[in-house]
C-alpha cells in the first residue's frame, strides 16, 4: 500500500522539519516513517517530541510506559505503533509473552493491571465512567500524577495511532504478529 501521506526526507521537509529529523536520526540511527509523516508539520512534530519528551521524564517506568503504548496502540488497530513499542518493550526487558499480554490488556502486577484498564476505559469513553478504574488504580498504589501521567500517555500515543492509519504509514520495524480479538 502506497501511504496516502508521504513521509518527507530531509530534502523534502519543510525547513522547520530538519533540525527534528537530525536529532531523530541521531537517536535511531535512521528516521521512522511515522515521525517522518508526522514531519510534514514541523509545529505538529516539533510539538509530539517535546511532549515525548517530557513524559519520559516522569514517574512511570519504561515497562509501564511501553505497556500502555502496546495496549493503547492494539486497541486502536494500529499495526505499525504495535510493531515499533514491540521493539522497544523487548528493550524495556518484556517478554514476547508479556508483549502479547500487553496488547491484550493483561500484565504481571496489580498495578500494571489497573493501568491498562485505565488505559482502555480512556480509549473506549474518553475516560467516561472510569470511576471503578480509578479506584483500582489508586488501590494499586498509583498516585494521582501517576494517573494523570498514564492518561497523557494514552493521548500521546492516540496521536500517533491516528496519524499513522490516516497517512497509510509504512511498518519499518519488524511487524508485529496479528493476535485473535476475543
Amino acid at each position: 500500500m502506497t501511504a496516502r501521506i508521504a513521509p518527507v526526507t530531509r530534502e523534502t521537509a519543510p525547513e522547520g522539519t530538519r533540525p527534528l529529523l537530525d536529532k531523530l536520526s541521531g537517536a535511531f540511527g535512521r528516521v521512522p516513517n511515522l515521525f517522518a509523516t508526522i514531519g510534514q508539520s514541523p509545529a505538529a512534530l516539533g510539538a509530539y517530541l517535546a511532549f515525548a519528551d517530557a513524559l519520559g521524564k516522569g514517574a512511570l517506568s519504561a515497562r509501564e510506559i511501553e505497556l500502555l503504548n502496546l495496549h493503547v496502540s492494539d486497541l486502536n488497530g494500529c499495526a505499525y505503533c504495535v510493531s515499533a513499542h514491540a521493539v522497544g518493550a523487548a528493550k524495556a526487558g518484556l517478554s514476547r509473552d508479556e508483549i502479547a499480554a500487553a496488547r491484550a490488556g493483561q500484565a504481571a502486577s496489580v498495578r500494571e493491571v489497573a493501568l491498562l484498564a485505565l488505559a482502555r476505559r480512556v480509549v473506549r469513553t474518553g475516560g467516561a465512567g472510569a470511576g471503578g478504574e480509578l479506584a483500582r488504580a489508586r488501590e494499586a498504589g498509583l498516585s494521582d500524577a501517576d494517573i494523570v501521567e498514564a492518561i497523557a500517555h494514552v493521548a500521546s500515543k492516540t496521536f500517533t495511532n491516528a496519524v499513522a492509519q490516516v497517512a497509510g504509514t509504512e511498518i519499518d520495524f519488524p511487524a508485529a504478529p496479528h493476535l485473535p480479538q476475543p
